[in-house]
């Protein structure tokens, strides 16, 4: 690419929590990169981002669906690489969403593929998910990419179908797409709608009772997200096809969460159970990550106690800067 030329990429859901971090990373690391965001701001925010964007010749913000053919036409001219984050966010939101959940998702996927290869768009990004797995014994785990899976909500049937939908279009060779299923990513500033790890921390960081749904007993792969957003630009930057977990490949337990994090940030709070929201809530996740590792040189930087750190500092900080109570979900 000739040096005065910027590369074109479009990150959809950019406003959001993965996708900030993307575009964040995408440019501080390349000088010859001109971003856009495609999001329709149910969840993010357009100012997420402007701190590290002195060039704003470097960054267009369309708000928008991906839904939106005219849209879409608009946002792909010139585009070379996609990242498909946009998505239905939260555990609430899912729920009580299942139709829209699915026509977002997997009609959404299946339109903005079509305009990618119409555009002549070279790599498409698939943020998928750990819920395609369903139902896993804690004896069972860690999960495998090459495991046969059968997605028990909504939100992964029709993640799994999105899957699905991108290995149809690399078969016809007219573009190629791989597939990242998330584990629990957490991290600076995450919105609530009903994750666990923001909740927690601004609950502790007030004094407040911490609420843990269930037993606590429940084990997750928590994925902090600088470490997941370095694993997404490495996939999709290469050339491979599939799909790949992107985990930390540890587990850990909603109540042992908790209790750390009430350690780190020298809480006077208490854990309340209460009863849990989604009776197909998956009991224990944990990622076999060796796929990504091997294929792509990728590491993990920060364990767990190094992430919630970070993340604590970062509420800490903002509670201190905006002189308030945050407001959690739950």
């Amino acid at each position: 690419m000739n040096a005065t030329m910027k590369e074109k990429i479009l990150v959809t859901g950019g406003a959001g929590f993965i996708g900030t971090h993307v575009v964040q990373k995408l440019l501080e690391t390349k000088d010859n990169v001109h971003i856009v965001i495609l999001d329709n701001f149910s969840v993010g925010k357009a100012d997420s981002f402007m701190p590290v964007c002195t060039d704003t010749k470097r960054l267009d913000i369309v708000k928008g669906d991906v839904r939106d053919e005219k849209i879409l036409d608009e946002v792909l001219s010139g585009i070379t690489t996609v990242y498909h984050l946009a998505a239905v966010v939260g555990v609430d939101r899912v729920i009580s969403m299942p139709q829209e959940t699915w026509d977002v998702e997997v009609n959404g996927t299946k339109m903005l593929i079509e305009k990618c290869i119409q555009h002549k768009v070279k790599r498409f990004f698939l943020a998928s998910s750990s819920e395609c797995y369903g139902e896993y014994s804690p004896g069972s785990l860690p999960m495998k990419e090459s495991d046969y899976i059968m997605p028990n909500t909504n939100y992964g049937k029709a993640k799994y179908e999105c899957e699905k939908v991108c290995e149809q279009y690399n078969r016809g060779g007219n573009i190629s797409c791989v597939a990242a299923r998330y584990f629990n990513v957490y991290g600076k500033l995450q919105s609530f709608n009903g994750y666990v790890i923001p909740n927690m921390v601004v609950q502790a960081l007030n004094n407040e009772p911490i609420k843990i749904y269930g037993h606590g007993d429940q084990l997750r792969d928590f994925m902090y997200i600088d470490d997941t957003v370095d694993a997404t630009i490495k996939l999709t930057e290469s050339e491979l096809t599939g799909v790949y977990n992107i985990g930390s490949g540890k587990c850990m337990s909603i109540k042992s969460i908790a209790e750390t994090i009430i350690k780190l940030a020298d809480s006077d709070s208490m854990i309340v159970h209460v009863p849990i929201r989604r009776p197909t809530d998956i009991e224990s996740k944990l990622s076999d990550n060796a796929k990504i590792r091997e294929s792509i040189n990728w590491e993990l930087r920060h364990d767990i106690n190094a992430g919630l750190k970070e993340t604590i500092n970062s509420y800490r900080r903002y509670l201190n800067e905006c002189n308030c109570n945050m407001r959690t979900s739950g």
